[in-house]
């Protein structure tokens, strides 16, 4: 029987300069669906291989792997089903044609799929030839995997790089500003003080100034740790 999977939509376009908020359980699943589609690929291969020597739970499973290959590259490319669309580094690689002078990525997960597909047919005098390729791209198929699934977990390590390096700006100016504050409270209980009884309510205002920038200076620290 014919597989009936559903070919994947073409890669998303959208903004070189678009930024993606994707979390730490965001690219954890990115990698893992990248990972998988290796994974996936190989199955196709195999079974289908077991396939035409007459293994009909063979030819079974290479259609099922084949139906969540497809879906797998539709989540990747264009996102939805809780991914957010590519980030503009994996799209450059899903689209066009590559600086070797290769296609995309997703024009040649595209063929892959279709020869997949061909290669499941029941006419065997169809089939066969089909297989051949299919093997033939199994192992590029598998290397370009590999390049996106790297890529993913490169833009991961990025992203938590430049979460940290965001985290410490923001409590580097929450301790200047603490600073500042203190300095301005201890002056003004100067003042206070000079002013005498005039001065005592400003005087308890400055002081409690001070224990709240101690407060916050305490609490950047902890969220350094």
């Amino acid at each position: 029987m014919m597989v009936t999977s559903r070919h994947p939509p073409p890669a998303a376009r959208i903004p070189a300069d678009a930024t993606h908020a994707i979390g730490p359980e965001l690219w954890s699943t990115l990698i893992n669906l990248a990972g998988r589609q290796r994974m996936l690929s190989q199955r196709i291969v195999l079974m289908a291989l077991l396939g035409d020597r007459g293994d009909p739970a063979a030819r079974s499973a290479a259609q099922d792997a084949l139906q969540q290959f497809v879906a797998a590259h539709a989540r990747l490319a264009r996102g939805g089903d809780g991914l957010p669309p590519p980030p503009p580094a994996v799209q450059q690689a899903l689209a066009g044609v590559q600086p070797d002078g290769s296609d995309g990525a997703d024009a040649a997960v595209r063929a892959f799929i279709v020869l997949a597909e061909q290669s499941l047919r029941t006419e065997v005098a169809l089939a066969r030839p089909a297989l051949g390729q299919l093997v033939e791209r199994a192992t590029p198929m598998l290397a370009l995997l590999n390049k996106l699934t790297q890529m993913y977990e490169s833009l991961a390590r990025e992203a938590v790089v430049q979460a940290q390096q965001r985290q410490a700006g923001l409590i580097g100016r929450i301790e200047r500003i603490a600073s500042e504050a203190r300095v301005i409270s201890l002056n003004a209980r100067i003042v206070a003080a000079r002013a005498g009884e005039q001065g005592r309510e400003f005087g308890v205002v400055a002081s409690r100034l001070v224990e709240v920038s101690a407060e916050i200076e305490a609490l950047s620290r902890e969220a350094m740790r």
